[in-house]
């Protein structure tokens, strides 16, 4: 519990400041630049659902692909060790 809680327990005492602003809420908005960061952040991350295990998978084998994205493609499709390594495939 805050300490304004413990102050004005029901937080709807007139004219007081912290009553007032105890119930806003923050949140990243997509319409500002640090929102559109957050969005950008979110969809690398549902990327990274997928590349995240099949970039450990190629490490436990041995080899070193450029960057964790696209490492699930490069896992399916590279048929040489040097295709991992250089991302062509």
């Amino acid at each position: 519990m805050i300490l304004h809680q413990k102050t004005h327990p029901n937080l709807d005492v007139e004219g007081c400041f912290g009553c007032r602003i105890a119930h806003v809420r923050t949140g990243p908005n997509t319409t500002t630049s640090g929102g559109n960061r957050a969005a950008q952040i979110n969809a690398t991350e549902a990327r990274w659902q997928k590349d995240m295990p099949a970039y450990k998978r190629l490490r436990k084998d041995g080899l070193q692909p450029k960057k964790i994205d696209g490492c699930a493609n490069i896992e399916k499709k590279a048929k040489e060790s040097w295709q991992v390594e250089t991302g062509l495939v």
